[in-house]
């Protein structure tokens, strides 16, 4: 009868470790699979959102200092030649398109990726008025030169100066997303956690309960023994 007792008890030990198991193994997995997510999403607001910001920053000086430059020249602010204010503008235009690359190599949404064309195409058009402008003055036509790039320039510019500020905002937003996505990551792992304390002190109740079942069913046994 104790022997039967024994394999019983050993029996519902091997049930309830192995369940207990199961879970511990699960709350484990689950929160290696946010620990991996909020590492993702802590990254991604960098490579993504971060870095991006700041290239939008240069992006923003390159386009006013081209501006600048195009307009001491043509108002003879400063005394540019020609090769210099050309030279200035390619060197502009070379690295506004290293930043806008790197800019399209990181995690795009929809809207960025249509907000981004949209100012590739303006400033490709104010390339072309700048080249323009420069040809008039060429041909000593410097009033209308001033005009166009005044006029139809100054257009051009405040539509791709809106353009980058609405990518920063989306930048914001989509950061602000990611950001809020960590945090819940955060608190998934944070309720695993609990679980695990919760099956840990389960396990010392179970332990325990069981040592005094054990020791009440040793006195038993002795007492029958001495009758």
């Amino acid at each position: 009868m104790k022997w039967s007792f024994v394999i019983r008890q050993k029996v519902k030990i091997a049930t309830l470790l192995s369940g207990i198991l199961v879970i511990i193994m699960l709350a484990s997995l689950s929160m290696n699979q946010a620990i991996q997510d909020m590492d993702r999403s802590l990254e991604s607001v960098f490579v993504d959102r971060l870095q991006p910001a700041v290239d939008l920053v240069f992006l923003s000086e390159r386009l006013h200092h081209r501006r600048m430059v195009m307009h001491e020249y043509l108002t003879g602010s400063m005394p540019f030649y020609d090769a210099e204010a050309v030279e200035s503008l390619h060197k502009d235009n070379s690295e506004s398109d290293r930043l806008i690359s790197c800019f399209e190599k990181t995690l795009l949404i929809p809207m960025e990726v249509e907000k981004l064309a949209y100012f590739k195409g303006r400033m490709k058009a104010y390339r072309l008025l700048e080249n323009s402008v420069l040809e008039l003055v060429n041909n000593n036509h410097q009033d209308q030169a001033r005009h166009l790039f005044e006029q139809q320039g100054g257009a051009i510019f405040q539509e791709g100066v809106i353009t980058l500020h609405s990518i920063a905002q989306i930048q914001s937003d989509t950061g602000r997303k990611a950001v809020k996505s960590a945090h819940s990551q955060a608190a998934g792992g944070l309720i695993n956690t609990f679980l695990l304390i919760a099956v840990c002190i389960t396990i010392a109740l179970v332990i325990l309960g069981l040592l005094r079942s054990d020791s009440t069913t040793n006195q038993n046994s002795e007492m029958f023994h001495l009758n």
